[in-house]
This record gives C-alpha cells, structure tokens and sequence, in this order.
C-alpha cells in the first residue's frame, strides 16, 4: 500500500520542473498522510493540465479509502468511473513504507534512483455537490526486489513520458502494469519520528539505523 510521503520540493523549483503554475496553498511537506491536502496534476478535459489541490482519501459510509490496486480498479463498482474519466498524478520526492522488524515496525525511506521527483498514478472524485476540493486515492501494484522485502505492494510510478497518455485516458491498464515495473529504487531506514504524523521537517527523510533511533528515543 501507500500511506505516506513526500513531496518537499520548494514552490519554485517545483513549478519549474513540472512546468506548470502552482495553487497558493502548496506548501513543502515531508509526512504527507491520509486526510491532507496534496498537490495533484489533473485534465480536467483531457487536453488542458493544471496543477491543483487535492485532499487525500475517499470516504465512504463504510471504509475511507486511501489506494486502489491497479489489478482491480477498472472493474470496482466503487473506482471504475474515476478509472476512465478522473485521472491524475500525485507529484512525490518519494514515500514512506514500514517493515515488520521483530515486535516493531520499522520505517523505511524509498526514492527512485536518480531522479528528485517521482510521480504516483492516482485517481480522484470531484466533489459535484458542495464545490468543495476533489479527492483522490493511489494507485498500488505488487513491489518488485528489493522494495518487497520491506512491503508486498507500492505506489504506481509513472515516467514522464507517459504522463500524457496516462492522463488522457488512453493508457490501459495493461500498460500501465508494464510502466510500473520499470523503476529502479533505493531504500534506507529511518526515525520512528515519522510514526507522527504532526512531525514534518527533513529529518524524517534521514538515513538512520536501528540502534541510534532506539537510543534517540532514550532522551
């Protein structure tokens, strides 16, 4: 799954390099979780790509969803017309992933290899009845070596040269499966003080190792 990341890049430097004008409300954030509010890059007719605000999750009466599995959400009932009329993608430096370590879970740091910015496939609800901000969720598929050591499953990486072909419509599903094999990424362990999700500075992205995170926690 995916429930958490980043997406820490200043204002400027980040509309440069998607080139497109950011919302006022984007703020560089290090622990972005369920619930908050997030950059997403959308077209809304398929043609014309802006940048906006999204809140992350869809509720419903009975779950509040946060991904969808790229195997099932152009059949789910609940996903399939944001399947086909509502993509986007969810701009990232990288995302946070906890491995089962003993009686703890440890946090780790996972980022593709050369490359600052990484964007994750997602899909999103407009909000018709009370104009409020859309929402969205992330696309998941099962984690290739070495990020499944760590968790079975992580978010769809899309490369840029099939953003438009994402966002269009005119990506399949089978293609998409294709795209989000080939990454390369890096992990390495970091704080427990990501566990919160009120902690946000750069700290949480630093490599860290076991012992010195369980001695930190001493003091």
């Amino acid at each position: 799954m995916c429930g958490r990341y980043t997406l820490h890049t200043p204002k400027k430097q980040l509309a440069k390099s998607i080139a497109l004008t950011l919302h006022d409300d984007y703020e560089p954030d290090y622990n972005i979780s369920p619930g908050k509010n997030a950059l997403s890059i959308a077209s809304n007719d398929r043609y014309f790509v802006a940048a906006s605000i999204m809140n992350w999750g869809l509720r419903t009466p009975q779950n509040f969803h946060i991904n969808a599995r790229i195997e099932s959400a152009n059949t789910n009932p609940r996903f399939r017309e944001s399947w086909l009329e509502h993509r986007c993608l969810l701009p990232a430096n990288g995302f946070y992933e906890w491995c089962q370590d003993g009686v703890s879970k440890k946090p780790h740091y996972i980022y593709e290899q050369g490359k600052t910015i990484q964007f994750y496939a997602g899909i999103y609800f407009p909000n018709k009845e009370n104009n409020q901000i859309s929402s969205f969720v992330v696309l998941t598929t099962e984690a290739q070596a070495p990020i499944s050591r760590i968790h079975k499953r992580f978010p769809v990486i899309i490369r840029v040269d099939a953003h438009s072909s994402w966002l269009s419509g005119e990506m399949n599903k089978s293609d998409l499966h294709a795209i989000s094999r080939d990454v390369n990424l890096s992990s390495h362990t970091v704080s427990n003080h990501v566990n919160r999700v009120q902690n946000n500075d750069m700290s949480l992205i630093q490599a860290t190792s076991f012992t010195s995170d369980e001695q930190m926690m001493l003091f």
